[in-house]
C-alpha cells in the first residue's frame, strides 16, 4: 500500500472562518506532497462530502470529518458521513463511534475548560496543531503520552497557504502517526484573516451590507 501522508485538521468554505473551496484544498494539498487530507468544518460535514466527489479525479484522498463544538470545547470527528446532531460533548463521542468513526481532541489547551476529561474519553489527541503555540502543543504532547492516546497532527489550516503546514506519515488500520514529516506553525497573519472571515460571514454584517446596498440604490441619482 502507498505511504499516506496526511494533514488531518482542514477547514473549508462551509465552516465560518474560512473562503477555502473543496477542490482547491484538495489541489493545493498534492501540490504540498500530501496524499491525503481531513476536511473538519464546523459543526458539519459538508465540506468533506463535497471533497470525496473529487478526490479520484484530483488524487488525495479525503477523510470525511467534522469539528464539534460542544459546551467543553471542540470534538472532531473523523470517518464520519452523517451529521454529528448533538452538542454535549460525550454524546457527540457516542455518535462518531456510532458511525464507525473516530474521536479527537483538537487543540487541547485551546478553549477546554475539563481537558482531562475529555482527553481521557476520546480516541485520539492532537499533539500538534500549526495555529497552536509551541507550548500548548508540548502540553498536548505530554497529555497523550501520560494517558498513553496516540497522537494526531493537524494544521488547522483556513487559508491556502496553511494546507501542509503538518504532514504526518500515519498507518491507515489504527489512525497512529508513524513519521512527522512536517509540523510548522501558521503565521498570525492567517490567524487574523479567519478572524476577519469569520466576522465577514456573518449574517448580520451581511444584512447590514445588503441594507447598505439597498439605500445606496435608492438614492443614486
Amino acid at each position: 500500500m502507498e505511504d499516506l501522508y496526511f494533514d488531518c485538521h482542514i477547514h473549508s468554505n462551509h465552516s465560518h472562518d474560512s473562503l477555502m473551496r473543496p477542490g482547491r484544498i484538495l489541489k493545493q494539498a498534492k501540490k504540498a506532497g500530501l496524499t491525503g487530507v481531513a476536511i473538519t468544518d464546523h459543526d458539519t460535514i459538508r465540506g468533506s462530502l463535497e471533497a470525496r466527489k473529487l478526490e479520484k479525479e484530483i488524487g488525495v484522498t479525503v477523510i470525511p470529518g467534522a469539528e464539534i463544538l460542544t459546551g467543553s470545547g471542540d470534538i472532531i470527528g473523523l470517518l464520519v458521513n452523517e451529521e454529528i446532531r448533538s452538542r454535549r460533548w460525550d454524546e457527540v463521542i457516542d455518535e462518531i463511534r456510532e458511525q464507525g468513526g473516530v474521536s479527537v481532541l483538537p487543540h487541547p489547551y485551546r478553549s477546554h475548560p475539563n481537558v482531562l476529561e475529555l482527553a481521557k474519553a476520546v480516541d485520539l489527541i492532537e499533539v500538534w496543531n500549526a495555529r497552536s503555540t509551541v507550548e500548548q502543543n508540548e502540553r498536548a504532547l505530554q497529555l497523550a503520552g501520560r494517558l498513553q492516546k496516540p497522537g494526531m497532527y493537524g494544521s488547522d489550516a483556513h487559508t491556502y497557504a496553511e494546507i501542509g503546514n503538518v504532514s504526518a506519515l500515519v498507518d491507515p488500520g489504527t489512525w497512529e502517526v508513524k513519521r512527522v514529516v512536517r509540523a510548522g506553525c501558521s503565521p498570525r497573519s492567517a490567524v487574523i484573516r479567519s478572524q476577519v472571515t469569520h466576522h465577514l460571514k456573518r449574517r448580520e454584517f451581511l444584512q447590514l451590507l445588503q441594507s447598505g446596498w439597498r439605500y445606496l440604490w435608492k438614492n443614486i441619482d
